[in-house]
């Protein structure tokens, strides 16, 4: 793993607030968690949206199966320096989650198994959340979706009226305690429920 300042995690949190929405790198529990629906015996292609440095993305990387495309977004050129040098095995993206589709199309992308959200969604603008939403209502047939938390439980009812069917996974042993909603199926009126203003 490449050096990384124990402090960047934490100036940029103080600095962009909502856009990091997290003081420190998730654990590697929570990146278990993220990763609990990639299938290391079946090729899939992965999709993750706000990477940062890294920490779930090696999990990710990890369990993988061999022949599986992991594309790893990130908007932030320092977090996506750090991620592109310590996980080789994922395709390092700097981008805007807007750009998604076209990102995607460039890289031959037809069609995703599943998406890792480490995105605040909750706290993002509407518009963003649209992009992300619109783009996911686009694929056929809709990948499975795992979004994390750092707040259990909170935001449920959210993703219930977002996906047919959620379950979460706790985990205690982040700092604070977080999780991972695991969803499938986008609402017939997913449209009405987007937070963010």
């Amino acid at each position: 793993m490449s050096a990384y300042p124990p402090l960047l995690f934490l100036r940029k949190f103080l600095r962009e607030g909502t856009r990091v929405a997290s003081v420190a790198p998730s654990s590697r529990s929570l990146g278990r968690a993220m990763s609990s629906q990639i299938d290391p015996h079946r090729p899939q292609t992965i999709v993750e949206l706000g990477a940062g440095s890294g920490a779930v993305t090696r999990i990710a990387a990890a369990r993988m199966h061999p022949q599986s495309r992991l594309i790893a977004v990130e908007v932030d050129p320092e977090f996506h320096r750090v991620l592109a040098a310590d996980v080789p095995a994922a395709e390092a993206v700097l981008a805007d989650v807007r750009e998604l589709p076209a990102q995607l199309a460039a890289r031959g992308v037809q069609q995703v198994d599943l998406v890792l959200d480490c995105l605040p969604t909750p706290s993002l603008p509407r518009a963003i959340n649209a992009a992300v939403f619109d783009w996911l209502a686009s694929l056929a047939p809709t990948p499975a979706f795992s979004q994390m938390t750092v707040m259990p439980w909170v935001y449920r009812p959210l993703y219930r009226r977002l996906f047919r069917r959620v379950e979460f996974e706790l985990v205690l042993a982040n700092m604070p305690p977080g999780g991972a909603y695991h969803c499938t199926g986008l609402q017939p009126d997913w449209q009405r429920h987007l937070p963010g203003r």
